[in-house]
């Protein structure tokens, strides 16, 4: 009798860990939307990752790594562009995200390719955010990629 409760024990004991592995594995499977409204806060800043698909110093910015920071409350953004601060508003319509009345310091960095850089967020670009990478997309093609370095993720 013995034997048989023990036996009884360990099979209800492995079929309840195959439910809880069954469980677990289709919530992490499942695709949950990025809450914008926590990410997208003054205190979370996003740095440059990728620039045109090369690495930020590959392409100029050597003394500072540009960065973004969106306020989704205020329908604000600023951050830095690799050698001047800068600020503008901030609009997001579905998944389209588009900075403008972009002002900044005036700075002289040679070499950093700011110019650029200010002609590419101030158009509209689909912004995508997986983790803690915000991709920034322009016909299909990821212009900016960003990561999430400071703040409450």
């Amino acid at each position: 009798m013995k034997k048989v409760f023990i036996a009884a024990f360990s099979i209800l004991l492995l079929i309840s860990c195959k439910t809880t592995e069954k469980a677990s594995a289709s919530t992490e499977g499942a695709l949950q939307e990025p809450d914008i409204e926590s990410l997208f806060i003054e205190s979370n800043i996003w740095e440059l990752s990728t620039y045109m698909g090369k690495q930020p110093a590959d392409v100029g910015f050597i003394n500072k790594i540009p960065t973004l920071v969106i306020n989704l409350a205020e329908q604000r953004a600023g951050g830095n562009s690799g050698c001047n601060s800068f600020g503008g508003e901030a609009i997001i319509e579905g998944d389209t995200i588009t900075l403008g009345k972009v002002i900044s310091t005036k700075m002289f960095c040679q070499g950093v390719p700011e110019y650029e850089f200010f002609q590419l967020i101030q158009q509209p670009l689909k912004y995508r955010i997986k983790g803690n990478t915000l991709s920034l997309e322009k016909e299909g093609e990821v212009i900016l990629e960003y990561k999430l370095i400071e703040g409450s993720k």
